[in-house]
């Protein structure tokens, strides 16, 4: 089996954007972040960040997710749930609310169910040989898609994390930046309102950069988040565009996450995967 590389997770997003359809997104009541900062000590404005963090147990909501390649843009609606630090899938159904793919993470994992050409895809991330030169792990990416503060390779942010953060400020944002064991840096902006507006993780060597803002606001009694994200992927001079929408977010209710494979289903690497829907010059 091949292991996850930066082209295949490349060509694996070029795919899927291939065979999105377009969908519409409703309109939301967002609220005003940001604001003049304060004087704070570096340990306050990790705390106030840490405490201004939406807190749940489950999330699924109902959104859409966009891929824009060049000039071209396919957006189709898609159904994301989260159990923290278990699992996150996302369900991506493109005509009729009929799934088309489904993608689930876990600490562990990534399959990438194809429901179009009855196959599947399952890598495990700690043998993957792209994942050993970084730090980056699943709580990580779970972070991203939460509005989170994390540091690199671990579960959560503890005290004995808070020295590996070189703070400073702008007029209008907190940045703090640290990098792991493969010289990924990581920033981190956070506004007057104590939430992270975007995170940037980049390694000019490696060219290697993704560039997650957040936006659109809302609040709902004492939780307060996205909506909107998007990512800027650079990879080997290979750009992607990823935008993500939520619409109001289900938290703490019973969720269950289905990740079974249907047994008539074809295991395949993604060179298979790729040469089902590229053709081979």
């Amino acid at each position: 089996m091949k292991t996850l590389t930066p082209r295949n997770i490349i060509t694996l997003f070029s795919i899927i954007f291939l065979i999105f359809t377009v969908s519409s997104c409703g309109s939301k009541k967002t609220v005003t972040t940001g604001g003049v900062l304060e004087k704070k000590s570096s340990t306050k404005i990790i705390n106030d960040a840490l405490h201004s963090e939406l807190k749940y147990s489950t999330l699924t909501t109902k959104g859409s997710i966009e891929f824009k390649i060049g000039d071209s843009s396919k957006k189709s609606t898609t159904v994301f749930k989260i159990i923290k630090d278990s699992i996150m899938q996302a369900s991506v159904r493109p005509m009729l609310g009929m799934e088309a793919f489904r993608i689930s993470f876990t600490p562990d994992s990534i399959i990438v169910l194809d429901r179009l050409k009855k196959q599947y895809i399952a890598e495990s991330i700690k043998d993957s040989k792209l994942m050993a030169n970084f730090d980056f792990n699943y709580y990580n990416l779970q972070a991203l898609f939460t509005n989170q503060l994390f540091t690199p390779g671990k579960q959560n942010v503890s005290k004995s994390d808070y020295e590996k953060y070189n703070i400073s400020a702008t007029d209008d944002v907190y940045m703090l930046q640290t990098k792991d064991k493969g010289n990924l840096l990581y920033n981190f902006a956070i506004d007057a309102s104590n939430r992270i507006i975007s995170t940037l993780i980049y390694n000019d060597k490696k060219n290697v950069t993704l560039q997650w803002s957040y936006g659109e606001f809302i609040k709902e009694g004492s939780a307060m988040y996205p909506t909107t994200m998007n990512a800027q992927v650079d990879i080997a001079k290979k750009r992607l565009d990823i935008g993500i929408t939520y619409n109001k977010l289900d938290i703490d209710k019973d969720l269950s996450i289905d990740t079974s494979v249907p047994a008539k289903y074809t295991k395949v690497d993604f060179s298979d995967f790729i040469g089902t829907y590229i053709k081979k010059k």
